[in-house]
């Protein structure tokens, strides 16, 4: 009977995370996309005052042309009170790969090296939020955003858009099936950077999709109800020329903060000379 009782407990268990695997690889969860909802009715205040924001866009060690197109587009719209870096782990054990790095280190400054295994879903993005709260936490950093390199966005909309946001407990991003913000760009008001750097939850549940996981830390250690969720997808979405569900025409006006799915590097330079 105990075998039995076992059993089932297992099969049970299997069944839960082959589904919710399911659900997690369904576009929206398996939600209609609906965003016009999100579209606010009225402009950001600008006269507010400036937020200090940091933007770490995670990257591999070979993608140089990536970040050199980033460089040269959507960076030269970065206010003085936005930091910027490129985040990656360990780069290859490859001699020519890392003189590389070395040159673009010392020629830019803004590569930002994590002491762990390259990955995507198995702790990076925890290792980044938990290294800026023991890095940044004299700094005054209202904000820190987590983003892909294959996203284009225009930082000086950010900024204005967090403006009108809160500085405690808040949660920014395109949400994703009303349940998670979506790993293209999301952000975190530092003070929850800090909670998740201290987080035996977020330690311990670090490997997963990197940006649902996020979302779980906070429901498994019981303050999701404290979180202050912020969804802007009426001002993120990916490239209009992509069959992705979260596809749509190209606004070139405020209402477009980050353009995402935009792999290829023709792609990527179109939506640069398309947005004023």
């Amino acid at each position: 009977m105990r075998f039995v009782v076992l059993a089932f407990v297992l099969t049970s268990t299997i069944v839960y995370y082959a589904y919710l695997g399911y659900l997690l690889n369904l576009p929206n969860l398996g939600r209609p996309v609906v965003w016009q909802k999100y579209c606010d009715s009225h402009t950001p205040d600008v006269t507010t005052d400036p937020v200090n924001i940091f933007v770490g866009v995670l990257t591999m060690d070979t993608k140089f042309d990536r970040r050199q197109m980033i460089r040269d587009t959507y960076l030269m719209y970065k206010p003085d009170n936005v930091i910027f870096k490129f985040v990656l782990g360990r780069p290859r054990n490859d001699p020519e790969v890392i003189a590389k790095l070395e040159e673009e280190y010392h020629k830019y400054g803004d590569l930002m090296f994590l002491d762990i295994k390259e990955n995507m879903n198995e702790g990076k993005t925890y290792e980044y939020f938990r290294y800026m709260a023991e890095t940044y936490n004299t700094t005054g950093l209202d904000y820190v955003f987590k983003a892909d390199d294959d996203s284009y966005i225009r930082l000086d909309r950010l900024e204005l858009d967090m403006r009108n946001q809160k500085r405690q407990m808040l949660y920014w991003g395109y949400l994703v099936g009303d349940t998670f913000m979506g790993g293209e760009c999301y952000g975190l008001s530092f003070d929850l950077v800090q909670w998740v750097s201290t987080s035996q939850t977020a330690q311990k549940y670090k490997s997963g999709h990197e940006d649902s996981q996020v979302q779980k830390w906070f429901k498994w250690a019981s303050i999701d109800s404290s979180v202050h969720y912020a969804p802007r997808n009426c001002y993120i979405y990916d490239d209009p020329e992509s069959d992705s569900v979260y596809a749509r025409p190209l606004t070139t006006d405020a209402r477009t903060i980050v353009v995402h799915n935009l792999k290829r590097n023709d792609r990527f330079m179109a939506i640069h000379q398309q947005l004023p």
